[in-house]
């Protein structure tokens, strides 16, 4: 039995209320992602059974500058690969993996925090990274946000990759500037994605409260949803902290 009593739960999800639509009408407006994405929720009838179920995506053309009416698995805090996400770019490698194909082991694990404070507006760089070891699941954050977020450059981003085979990344957002050159030619545009997917490496953002882990290092956990082909889906990430020698 896995005894949790010197434990601690840290929430590493964004919190997001929904744009709701009741089955009177009426619409609670709820909040936006950090990237201001709304989550589009509209009550229904189960007509089985009588009760009330939440449709998610629902009420098309509804918000203006969102008419699509769908919400996708990219919104909120969420995990990502390559296949059926960015494996239309040029010189990505073959035998890229979708999240459904990845081992359930590879979304869990210990898990090194990397708080770059020190860093406001640089590039992040290896040796920032002295921390993290071969197959670790790698937590990057700060406090900073626009210009003042350190930045993963495309150097970094391969070492994490290709040296330290690193088995997940974690990024806060705001915290770390980490889709760059995102507008560049390919095979120059951003780096940091083509280093991870294109080494089967789980993208996982945007998180939040990095900054209130106390331990350097943390066991986390994030699971996607086992569903083919998402590319990217939602989760509900937590990092559990050992507080035994507290």
């Amino acid at each position: 039995m896995i005894d949790m009593k010197n434990t601690r739960v840290v929430d590493l999800t964004w919190e997001i209320t929904s744009r709701l639509t009741r089955l009177d009408g009426s619409i609670e407006a709820g909040t936006r992602d950090v990237y201001n994405m709304p989550w589009i929720v509209e009550e229904t009838i189960n007509e089985r059974d009588g009760t009330i179920e939440h449709l998610v995506g629902s009420n098309r053309q509804t918000i203006a500058e969102w008419p699509i009416g769908g919400v996708s698995g990219h919104m909120g805090s969420h995990i990502q690969l390559g296949v059926g996400h960015n494996d239309n770019w040029t010189c990505l490698p073959e035998g890229m993996l979708g999240l459904w194909d990845m081992p359930l082991s590879t979304y869990c694990g210990e898990a090194v925090v990397c708080n770059l404070d020190h860093l406001e507006g640089q590039p992040i760089l290896p040796e920032h990274l002295a921390n993290v070891r071969e197959g670790d699941i790698v937590l990057l954050g700060s406090s900073h946000s626009g210009e003042q977020q350190p930045t993963i450059v495309g150097d970094t981003a391969d070492w994490l990759a290709e040296e330290m085979k690193i088995k997940m990344l974690g990024v806060g957002v705001p915290g770390i500037s980490w889709e760059t050159n995102t507008d560049a030619p390919e095979p120059g545009n951003s780096p940091t994605h083509r280093a991870m997917t294109g080494n089967n490496i789980p993208i996982l953002y945007p998180l939040v409260n990095i900054d209130k882990l106390t331990q350097e290092r943390v066991y986390v956990m994030s699971f996607p949803l086992n569903v083919d082909p998402m590319e990217g889906t939602w989760v509900r990430a937590v990092a559990i902290e050992d507080t035994s020698s507290l």
